[in-house]
């Protein structure tokens, strides 16, 4: 079994602060906290037909049901990628430079469709996995 060790920044003071991981708890924070101002009406509605079934119990209300299903379900996603890529960061380094152009894709995808939304939020932790993959020190040394 591979041991996981930290990676020490170029400064040498240890590793670096998880900040990608953060911000993507962060987003789901927000979500999560979001969802009954929102979307209460889907949330009530949810409740009051008894949670277990209650989005496809009734197919007229699987709109107003689903889509307060979906925000917060969404907010679970994302805070469950932000506690992986927060444990990566920690013991293995900066992200992947991948995971960033996904997120700004995910981000530029949803303000496509939807301009007056919190994707917009999501270019934030695409741009710190960039600045996280960024060369430090001088070349030519």
């Amino acid at each position: 079994m591979r041991q996981l060790v930290h990676r020490r920044s170029s400064s040498g003071r240890g590793a670096p602060r998880p900040l990608v991981g953060w911000s993507l708890l962060a987003i789901a924070a927000g979500h999560l906290a979001a969802a009954p101002l929102v979307y209460p009406d889907s949330l009530r509605s949810t409740l009051d037909a008894g949670v277990v079934g209650a989005v496809e119990r009734d197919p007229a209300l699987i709109p107003l049901r689903g889509v307060g299903f979906w925000y917060i379900m969404t907010g679970i996603g994302w805070g469950l990628l932000g506690g992986v890529v927060r444990w990566c960061e920690l013991r293995v380094g900066a992200p992947p430079k991948k995971l960033g152009w996904a997120l700004a894709v995910a981000s530029a995808w949803g303000v496509t469709l939807m301009p007056k939304s919190g994707f917009w939020a999501l270019f934030v932790p695409a741009a710190l996995v960039f600045r996280a993959n960024r060369p430090t020190g001088r070349r030519g040394r």
